[in-house]
């Protein structure tokens, strides 16, 4: 049976939800952004109409037709309402997911479904970059690896020193044993595998730069046949303070670029990944006098993957009105652990949501994915 995985997306800065996933039919979006809203349908450089109320951001095109063949779903004004406003601590929060427990909610997922047939794999995660997510934190069977193609031993002798270190290994603490087992078992399955070898569908078009790189060794890692159940990839540059009329299309362009030529690259595989994004905080609904948009509160995350129940926005919406903001953001009413926990349930097979989220209270299902 093939291994099903979770890959996170985290769009670090703070994406403008409100910009991305466009609440065109809430009139007073467009009194409170007078510069930098997204235009009604049907308007040059306008929203991409999802539902009659909701619509992308036009740089979002290639996830329209992910979202019309039923593969992507939006959620919107979701969030951590326990969550400030600091980059630093609201992504740090976010990743762990609950107060006063140890790792991160993958970390914790993956201890808790660690009997379910796959303890005997030692790697099941990965950090796509030099330093592992906190996210991903809390579970042996983590790794961060930057690039598959550059992971091994640089040596005139490699094959001399993957004999040797073993052993060496052997004589130290426990903890470093199992480090350095972890590093061994990395190194023996790209060397058998070469996941870097594996080239991408002839029509799947990764965007340039670092986070094309990492979704197309995202796939890769699937393909291969690496067994990996959960992939973190970061994506930053979204802290929009000005200009972000400007400063916010590539950014969305390369992230639809992204999932879309993922979704192109795993063909009949796309059935067994499920895709989830995720930021730390919105923006404040109204923009300010340097036509960009300060820390805020609600978001919107997207969730793609062949089982995805797709082609719906799926939101509980405040409303942009004065009355209805939270200290002038969009107030939350989705947590975002009740969408991550719908999707470790039903896609993961974990039974066990209340150690990967403990004391967050069950909410009403959201129908993200399919039976």
């Amino acid at each position: 049976m093939a291994t099903k995985t979770l890959i996170v997306i985290f769009q670090r800065g703070g994406m403008d939800g409100l910009n991305a996933l466009v609440p065109h039919a809430d009139g007073h979006y467009y009194d409170l952004r007078p510069a930098i809203a997204v235009g009604e349908p049907g308007s040059a450089d306008g929203a991409l109409d999802l539902d009659g109320y909701f619509g992308l951001h036009p740089a979002l095109a290639p996830l329209k037709p992910l979202y019309d063949g039923g593969w992507l779903a939006a959620v919107h004004a979701t969030g951590g309402p326990d969550l400030d406003r600091s980059h630093f601590s609201a992504q740090a929060g976010m990743e762990i997911a609950s107060g006063g427990v140890i790792g991160g909610w993958v970390g914790r997922h993956l201890l808790a479904t660690a009997g379910a047939g796959r303890s005997g794999r030692r790697i099941r995660a990965i950090s796509i970059g030099t330093a592992l997510d906190q996210a991903l934190a809390g579970s042996p069977d983590s790794a961060a690896v930057a690039s598959s193609a550059d992971f091994r031993i640089r040596s005139r002798e490699p094959e001399l020193w993957e004999a040797a270190l073993p052993l060496l290994h052997a004589g130290i603490a426990d903890g470093y044993v199992a480090q350095g087992e972890r590093v061994f078992s990395v190194l023996d399955a790209f060397r058998e595998l070469r996941p870097h070898e594996i080239e991408p569908a002839a029509d799947a078009s990764y965007p340039a730069g670092a986070f094309g790189r990492a979704m197309l060794q995202a796939a890769q890692y699937i393909k291969s046949g690496l067994g990996i159940e959960a992939i973190g990839i970061n994506l930053g540059g979204w802290d929009h303070h000005a200009n972000e009329g400007n400063a916010l299309p590539p950014k969305l362009q390369e992230l639809a670029q992204g999932m879309a030529a993922l979704r192109t690259d795993l063909a009949e595989r796309f059935d067994d990944v499920v895709v989830v994004t995720m930021s730390e905080f919105g923006r404040r609904a109204a923009e300010n006098a340097a036509q960009g948009t300060d820390h805020g509160s609600g978001n919107a995350m997207f969730v793609l993957g062949g089982r995805v129940n797709g082609g719906r926005v799926i939101a509980d919406w405040p409303g942009l009105q004065s009355a209805a903001l939270d200290d002038g953001a969009l107030r939350i009413t989705t947590d975002y652990r009740n969408v991550l926990g719908e999707i470790l349930s039903q896609g993961f097979g974990n039974q066990d949501l209340g150690s990967v989220f403990p004391g967050v209270r069950a909410a009403s299902a959201l129908g993200l994915l399919l039976g």
